[in-house]
């Protein structure tokens, strides 16, 4: 069926919203969004989330329904969400590359959660003007997504796949919830200490034969992009579509250590610790060595049930960004 160029280009913005995010302020953000971009002559469908998972829903559909563009008001669980749904919950984004360039639309965001670490990777301001900017002129990128299967399940993330305190931070942050960024997670993480036992962890990079690490972990991380917990540089080389992920592995360690550690990972510096493991990688296996179950998150969501093996890989150039114009 042919479409008509005219028509595609009067179809509505299709903007994918969390209202519920950074406590509450996704839907005044969306208010200002709309006016920007309808100021400046774009229409706008926005569909507003009700519950976990229903960005998913709604950006799935929004494939379904040939949008070309996505717009995406919310933090990085809300990417993580969306990113299912416009890579078919992660079951077809081995073959994104083979699908029509247009059959993924490209995503902007107007980040509003309270890390914003996948923003980072976009390198555009936070001004709803910088939105409208990008939708008129930016550069469509392809980044990388980690994938990572259990054997109860199977997702995408977008930047962060992470096993040990962060799991813990995860629980404690909503207490913080009236801090922002940073902050919040330096708050949770220094109350999360407080009852944190370092499980033991075996990784395997590269499948059979490869590099092989074992030992107890304060943080484990699989990431696309360069930070994590709103700022915090643990993977500061990694770039978002270079083709790989990137590990940083944390041994277990004293309180006394973690909080020398801390304001290293802040600048990104702590690599130089002969506690801490970095490096790149296309593939890895995650267990505990005993097999016993364990929990882990992805892009600050905790994982739905706890896994005994996680199978991690890349997916090179699957998700299409909306980024500045280069020159």
């Amino acid at each position: 069926m042919r479409t008509d160029p005219q028509r595609e280009q009067t179809r509505p913005l299709r903007l994918i919203v969390n209202p519920a995010a950074s406590g509450g302020r996704g839907r005044k953000a969306a208010a200002e969004l709309i006016r920007v971009l309808e100021g400046r002559g774009m229409r706008c469908d926005a569909r507003y989330t009700r519950a976990p998972g229903h960005a998913e829903e709604l950006a799935g559909e929004a494939v379904r329904e040939g949008v070309r563009q996505v717009v995406l008001v919310g933090g990085d669980g809300t990417v993580h969400e969306v990113a299912q749904g416009l890579l078919a919950g992660g079951a077809d984004a081995r073959r994104a590359d083979a699908r029509s360039p247009n059959s993924v639309p490209p995503l902007a965001l107007f980040p509003v959660g309270t890390g914003n670490d996948f923003h980072r990777m976009v390198g555009a301001d936070r001004s709803a003007e910088m939105v409208a900017e990008l939708l008129g002129k930016g550069e469509v990128e392809r980044f990388d997504v980690g994938r990572v299967r259990w054997e109860n399940g199977e997702r995408v993330f977008v930047n962060l796949l992470g096993v040990g305190i962060d799991v813990d931070i995860l629980r404690c942050r909503t207490r913080f919830q009236r801090l922002r960024g940073l902050l919040q997670y330096l708050a949770a993480l220094l109350n999360a200490m407080v009852t944190f036992r370092a499980p033991e962890v075996e990784i395997e990079v590269g499948g059979s034969g490869g590099r092989r690490i074992r030992s107890g972990t304060t943080l484990s991380v699989i990431t696309v992009g360069p930070s994590i917990g709103g700022g915090f540089m643990i993977n500061p080389a990694a770039k978002a579509s270079d083709g790989k992920l990137d590990l940083c592995h944390c041994a277990a360690m004293s309180w006394l250590r973690l909080l020398s550690l801390v304001p290293r990972v802040i600048r990104g510096t702590h690599g130089e610790s002969p506690l801490v493991t970095m490096g790149q990688i296309e593939r890895a296996v995650v267990r505990r060595p005993g097999g016993d179950p364990f929990w882990f998150e992805m892009d600050g969501e905790l994982a739905p049930q706890p896994a005994r093996e996680l199978r991690v890989e890349v997916v090179p150039s699957a998700l299409p960004v909306l980024v500045p114009a280069h020159g």
